[in-house]
């Protein structure tokens, strides 16, 4: 937060001295704003322009407003910077020696001679409940002061100070400060010694010992961006982030119950995701090595059709009656690929084929016929029978599914890392396929109702 000192304005206060009240009190009450009341009695003045901020350490307050006892700070006793302020700093300025003994705010004024005596000024200030300290280079004039960035406020050849207090800190014009500290002169001993001070007593009847000093208010301006402001930012900011991570800790909560559903239908053979075309899998060959291999035998017997390796385990003796005819072995692959697609395709991806698989005279993946009695095979789960090498390569590099019925050659309850994305497209699929279900049902409803030939009821 900045800030800037946009005028000073000083008045006479008339302050009770609690010494004779009696020993054990300690008062100092304001009794009079002697500038308020009488004018004619009182030393006002007012400075706007020509100011520096050195520090923005703002004091808190509830207004815009530092106010606070004018004083000049204590330097240590033989300290060098007695000497070199003398000719700036009258021997009767008000020092904290001379303000009541009660704990009221305080404004320190000081001359900047040099780096030392700067430093030593704001070390005695720090030991005061000072709210806001004035620096002003003795006959500077009414030029405005340097800027904060200038060397000429350095302090051991730095500025690191002025991040270091802990109230704001100006620069005013040489001729404003020495103003201020002449009048500061004029102020400091008891009512019988300041101007008009006879007739403040003869007017307020008040007690010689009591204390007539100067109180200096600030006008400060605070930015826009005020405490208020960002306390209402922050909130707003607070609002939004807690909205966010409420969704975005729902929406995971929700694709997590999603993601465990998936994986449990899979689990279940419920969903077939690379049939789906949901996700590209392929099969271990630790897996693949385990179905069984054999050695392809087929005799033409006109009493029984040809038969697969696993119809061969079953019933071996039975006997063949279907040709050889490659038009029909084709026609019958088709029939059979058909067949299964249609039972498996997108549905339960562990389950074996029904369709029938005792004829296959070819492999359906290099299209090369089986030699009798000298080609080793490997049988799927479902049935069907392919080259050793088509289908160990085609399994484990190319698709997990049979190249025949699509059934999923996997593991029984195998299932991938299931992803959003995934959930998202089975999703999708299931929407899809509700929706044509549900027109294939309206069209065949509508078809069963109107019969050809037969008008509907007027």
């Amino acid at each position: 937060m900045s800030l800037s000192l946009d005028e000073i304005r000083n008045v006479i206060l008339l302050l009770s001295n609690p010494s004779w009240k009696g020993g054990g009190t300690v008062s100092g009450t304001v009794i009079r704003n002697i500038t308020a009341l009488s004018s004619q009695m009182a030393y006002s003045a007012r400075f706007a322009g020509n100011t520096t901020v050195l520090s923005n350490r703002y004091a808190g307050t509830t207004s815009a407003i530092v106010s606070g006892l004018l004083y000049v700070p204590d330097y240590p006793l033989g300290d060098t910077c007695v000497y070199q302020t003398a000719p700036h700093i009258p021997r009767s300025a008000v020092r904290q020696t001379n303000l009541p003994p009660t704990n009221y705010h305080l404004i320190a004024l000081a001359p900047w001679v040099n780096d030392h005596c700067a430093s030593a000024s704001l070390a005695a200030a720090r030991m005061a409940p000072v709210r806001a300290f004035l620096f002003y280079f003795p006959g500077g004039g009414d030029t405005a002061p340097p800027p904060s960035d200038s060397p000429l406020w350095h302090i051991q050849g730095n500025a690191n100070w002025m991040g270091q207090t802990g109230y704001p800190v100006f620069a005013v014009s040489g001729m404003v400060g020495e103003i201020m500290m002449q009048h500061l002169s004029l102020y400091s001993g008891n009512i019988t010694q300041v101007p008009f001070g006879e007739d403040i007593t003869d007017r307020f009847m008040t007690d010689p010992e009591d204390y007539v000093r100067i109180w200096t208010e600030l006008e400060l301006v605070v930015d826009a961006m005020n405490f208020s402001a960002w306390m209402y930012f922050l909130v707003v900011v607070g609002v939004l982030i807690a909205v966010v991570c409420s969704i975005s800790l729902f929406m995971h909560l929700v694709q997590a119950r999603r993601r465990a559903g998936l994986r449990r239908r899979v689990l279940a053979g419920e969903v077939n995701l690379e049939a789906m075309g949901i996700k590209h899998l392929t099969v271990p060959m630790e897996h693949i090595q385990k179905f069984p291999l054999f050695t392809y035998n087929y005799e033409p017997d006109i009493s029984s059709p040809p038969m697969s390796p696993r119809s061969a385990k079953t019933t071996r003796s039975r006997t063949r009656t279907r040709s050889l005819d490659p038009t029909e072995s084709a026609t019958a692959s088709r029939v059979a690929r058909s067949a299964t697609v249609s039972e498996l395709g997108l549905g339960r991806p562990f389950t074996v084929s029904t369709a029938a698989t005792d004829y296959q005279p070819n492999c359906e993946i290099c299209l090369e016929a089986y030699e009798n009695r000298v080609t080793i095979i490997r049988e799927l789960p479902c049935g069907h029978i392919f080259h050793l090498e088509c289908i160990d390569e085609f399994l484990h590099a190319v698709s997990s599914l049979c190249p025949i019925c699509k059934a999923s050659m996997l593991p029984q309850g195998y299932c991938p890392k299931v992803t959003n994305s995934m959930v998202r497209r089975e999703r999708a699929i299931r929407r899809l396929r509700g929706r044509i279900d549900t027109q294939d049902s309206d069209e065949g409803s509508k078809t069963g109702q109107s019969k050809p030939g037969q008008e509907p009821d007027a």
